[in-house]
C-alpha cells in the first residue's frame, strides 16, 4: 500500500474525525478539534501530519500542541505530542514512525526547542525504541478522600464508582470567584515549566476546566466522571494550601464528588503536600521527549495535570 503525508490545516482537519472515532471509539466535532489545534497564542498552529491511503482514506495522524517553556525568565517554543492515532485498517504499516519524523522535522525547521509527551503503555515502546525519546520522569497521582454522606452511602452499597451530576457541578464551579492566570507551582530556579500565561489558559478552554480563586489562592480545576481534578494551585505556604484543600473538600462534598485528585511530576512541592493528605495511586505515567536544541534542559522539566492536553 502507498500513502501520502499532508500537514494538518484548517481545510483538512475534518479528516481526523474518522480516525478519531475508530481509534478512540467516540465522536469528536470539527469545532473542538480546531479549538485544540489552533494554537495561535504560540505563533504557530495546526502542527501535525495526516497519512492518506492511496484510496484517499485518512489512515493515521501524528499531532502536537505548541506552547512555551518558562525557563530562567525567558520563553522558549516547545511542543507537546498528542492525539497520535492510526485507523485499525492501517496499523502495522509504520505510519506512526513516519508521521512522527515528519512532525519532528517540521518542528526543527520552525524554531521548536523540544517535544515532550506522556506516552501510554501501547505507544511507549515506539517512542523510546523507534524515535529515540528519553524517559526522564514520571507523573504521580494522589487521591484525597472527601468525607461526605454520599461517599459513605456509596461505600456501604459497595458501588465501585458513581458518576457525578456534571451539569450540577459545572453550575457550582461557575459560581466560584474567577482567578487570573498564575505561574506553574513547579516553577523554581533552573526548573523549566510550561508557561501558564493568560493566553495559554484561554486556549485551554477547549476542555471544561475552571480557573477559580479559593481563599485568595488561584486554583485550576476540571471535573471528570469520578474526580475533582486539580490542574495546579498557585504557589503559597503549606498552611494556605491546607486551607484551600479543606475548602475544596467542602466544594466537592456539595457536588457529591468522592475524591479530589492531583497529578504532577515527581519531587515537586505540591506533590509532596498531597502526599501528606492523600493516598498515592498505583497508576503512573511516563514523561518523555526529544530535544532539538540545548536551550532548555528537558530532563529538568516539571509538569502538573494542567499541562496535559486532555486537562
Amino acid at each position: 500500500m502507498s500513502y501520502r503525508f499532508q500537514k494538518l490545516t484548517p481545510e483538512n482537519i475534518h479528516d481526523l474525525k474518522s480516525i478519531y472515532l475508530d481509534a478512540f471509539g467516540k465522536e469528536i466535532s470539527v469545532e473542538r478539534l480546531d479549538a485544540k489545534f489552533n494554537t495561535k497564542f504560540a505563533g504557530v498552529s495546526y502542527v501535525g501530519f495526516i497519512a492518506y491511503h492511496e484510496s484517499g482514506e485518512p489512515a493515521a495522524f501524528y499531532g502536537s500542541f505548541p506552547c512555551y517553556a518558562d525557563y530562567n525568565s525567558e520563553k522558549y517554543l516547545i511542543a507537546q505530542s498528542g492525539d497520535t492515532m492510526t485507523h485499525s485498517k492501517h496499523r502495522g504499516k509504520g505510519l506512526f514512525t513516519q508521521l512522527a519524523k515528519e512532525t519532528f522535522e517540521y518542528c526543527r525547521q520552525n524554531g521548536f526547542h523540544l517535544i515532550f509527551g506522556f506516552p501510554n503503555q501501547n505507544s511507549y515502546p515506539g517512542f523510546v525504541k523507534k524515535l529515540d525519546w528519553i524517559h526522564f520522569d514520571n507523573l504521580d497521582a494522589y487521591l484525597v478522600r472527601v468525607n461526605s454522606m454520599i461517599g459513605h452511602r456509596i461505600k456501604k452499597q459497595k458501588t465501585s464508582s458513581k458518576k457525578i451530576d456534571l451539569e450540577k457541578c459545572k453550575q457550582i464551579m461557575c459560581e466560584l470567584p474567577k482567578s487570573k492566570a498564575f505561574s506553574s507551582s513547579c516553577l523554581d530556579a533552573d526548573i523549566p515549566v510550561i508557561d501558564h500565561s493568560q493566553e495559554f489558559c484561554d486556549y485551554k478552554q477547549y476542555e471544561d476546566n475552571y480557573l477559580v480563586e479559593i481563599d485568595g489562592i488561584g486554583v485550576w480545576l476540571k471535573l471528570t466522571d469520578n474526580y475533582l481534578l486539580i490542574g495546579d494551585i498557585e504557589k503559597a505556604t503549606e498552611e494556605k494550601w491546607y486551607k484551600v484543600l479543606q475548602s475544596l473538600k467542602k466544594i466537592a462534598k456539595q457536588m457529591g464528588v468522592l475524591y479530589i485528585r492531583f497529578n504532577s511530576s515527581t519531587n515537586v512541592p505540591l506533590l509532596k503536600f498531597f502526599s501528606k493528605y492523600g493516598r498515592k495511586m498505583e497508576v503512573q505515567y511516563a514523561i518523555a521527549g526529544l530535544q532539538f536544541t540545548d536551550a532548555v534542559p528537558m530532563e529538568r522539566m516539571k509538569f502538573t495535570a494542567a499541562d496535559i492536553d486532555i486537562f
